[in-house]
């Protein structure tokens, strides 16, 4: 393990690395962050490539690398990586689509190599809303199988769903569900208007009274859960939590990016995180490490009191800080206040 502090109170660790390993998937989401293709890049990094980045990321902090895509499972060097990775001090997770790809067989090999835990895009209870969603007939039925293979092999899984206009008004159900299938955390994201979901509309977008309104519902229910829950690109859960007297839910500031999470893409752009089309570096280029710790955009995400408008006065910027991805998408600024914030609405928080 070779991590080494640039802080001297170690806050700004690299905690998550997300490596886009592909841009390759087989299903056809109409909010995918990676706009998806059919087949694989020529131009993809490398398994030596991978490799130096994941020393690379050791030198500032051992974090959990998130082997993403597209479908990683369509790379069959994720063993070869994910050996190294556990070399370097890092926790490799596999965040798959296709659970057709995940077969006994894979998972032992997986498992083999360092891999504890996957990850699953899973947005309805109902197999047909699902299937259609993600334009493949059979995805459900093949992911509720790999979920059972996991748990044959003993180790474990998490569902994410995006929080949609179909699905909001039942998280209720959904989370029942999601205990039922052995899932070990539940995470709930919601959408940045980038990649697909830029041109997506009505099919993923959701009113900001009602992302306010899941938002305190999960904040006043979830800690009686039987398992964790995260909310992913809506920091402002936390101050919601806050104003209810709760604990935060996050080490740090609320939104991880580029303070404490990085991205790397299929071609080795690093960008704050995967919901970003702001390119800071390239891993082919200049190494993971010195973009982490220089990069200026970087550094101006990790300094509250550089924020803009609502989100710069806002009394909960050190434990929110907004969705900087969010920003830059609606505005074109990462600094600029997160639009889906019910304070983006006129209500100043200093009040």
């Amino acid at each position: 393990m070779h991590p080494h502090a640039f802080s001297a109170d170690n806050q700004n660790l690299l905690r998550v690395l997300a490596w886009e390993t592909t841009r390759a998937c087989p299903l056809a989401c109409p909010h995918c962050r990676a706009s998806a293709i059919d087949c694989r890049d020529p131009d993809e990094l490398t398994t030596d490539e991978a490799v130096n980045m994941l020393a690379s990321a050791a030198e500032v902090g051992a974090a959990i690398v998130i082997l993403s895509g597209g479908e990683p499972l369509l790379r069959n060097d994720l063993e070869a990586i994910a050996e190294k990775a556990v070399e370097f001090g890092h926790r490799p997770v596999v965040s798959c689509n296709d659970g057709s790809l995940l077969t006994d067989e894979r998972i032992k090999s997986l498992a083999k190599s360092g891999v504890r835990h996957f990850s699953f895009s899973m947005h309805s209870d109902n197999e047909i809303d699902h299937d259609n969603f993600v334009r493949v007939k059979g995805a459900y039925q093949h992911a509720l199988a790999a979920f059972a293979r996991i748990k044959e092999n003993g180790l474990s899984f998490q569902i994410n769903t995006s929080v949609l206009p179909t699905n909001s008004n039942r998280l209720e159900e959904l989370k029942n569900w999601v205990i039922e299938l052995g899932a070990s955390a539940w995470h709930l994201f919601f959408i940045v208007p980038m990649g697909r979901a830029a041109d997506a509309g009505s099919e993923v977008d959701l009113p900001q009274a009602e992302i306010e309104r899941v938002l305190r519902y999960v904040a006043a229910e979830s800690d009686d859960w039987p398992i964790p829950v995260k909310v992913t690109c809506a920091p402002q859960y936390a101050q919601i939590r806050a104003e209810m007297g709760r604990e935060p839910g996050s080490r740090g500031r609320s939104c991880m990016a580029g303070n404490g999470f990085v991205f790397v893409s299929w071609c080795g752009e690093v960008k704050p995180c995967g919901y970003f089309d702001l390119v800071v570096g390239n891993v082919r280029e200049k190494a993971l490490s010195e973009i982490y710790r220089c990069s200026t955009e970087l550094k101006a995400m990790r300094s509250p009191e550089k924020l803009e408008g609502v989100c710069g006065d806002c009394r909960f910027n050190k434990i929110c800080g907004g969705c900087r991805a969010r920003a830059y998408a609606v505005t074109g600024n990462f600094m600029a206040t997160d639009p889906n914030c019910k304070f983006s609405a006129g209500q100043r928080s200093k009040t």
